[in-house]
């Protein structure tokens, strides 16, 4: 799938140390555009394919690099796949750079990213994956790091990731110098 971009994302978010989207401190990035448009999704605001944020693919990576203490990287959204040209390219380089976990969550099922001829670059690149559309009816808050319970948590043969996924639902505060306060996580 060509990246509308080029070689820029659409970046929704970066949260730089959040410790709720997958195991231990990791940056996460919430690309921006999803065309899935999942009913019930409390991430509306990332469905539109607009420009908010476009930074260059090699900057994102750089600040990635740049971030200490991290344990790995998580990509959400929207939909990183439909940026997948860039989304490949990064998990690439992170596995080729660093020795830091990568987790990706898409609303397409591993039959669509096999279609996509997306799923050899995602299992070797890729820590863990959770997949599949979230559903509404399917709606569960007390599952770590997935919000329905149709979708698959799927641990590559080369994952690195140890620790499986428990009943918990963790919700992060953040609250800025600014005073601004920030909620992350499954709302209840």
């Amino acid at each position: 799938m060509k990246n509308l971009y080029s070689t820029q994302f659409n970046i929704s978010h970066i949260e730089p140390a959040t410790h709720i989207y997958g195991p231990g401190r990791r940056f996460a990035v919430w690309l921006q555009g999803c065309s899935l448009a999942c009913k019930g999704c409390w991430n509306k605001e990332m469905w539109s394919f607009k420009a908010n944020e476009l930074l260059d693919r090699k900057t994102l990576l750089a600040q990635i690099l740049a971030e200490q203490d991290i344990e790995g990287v998580t990509l959400l959204g929207g939909e990183p796949l439909e940026q997948a040209e860039n989304t490949v390219w990064l998990i690439q380089e992170i596995k080729r750079l660093t020795s830091l976990t990568v987790m990706l969550y898409t609303g397409y099922t591993k039959p669509e990213i096999e279609q996509k001829q997306l799923w050899s670059a995602v299992e070797a690149n890729v820590d863990l994956l959770v997949s599949g559309r979230y559903q509404e009816q399917d709606r569960n808050t007390n599952n770590q790091w997935y919000g329905s319970e149709n979708q698959e948590l799927i641990y590559p043969k080369k994952s690195k990731i140890e620790q499986r996924s428990k009943r918990l639902n963790e919700v992060e505060i953040i609250i800025e110098e600014t005073g601004e306060v920030r909620v992350l996580g499954y709302p209840s």
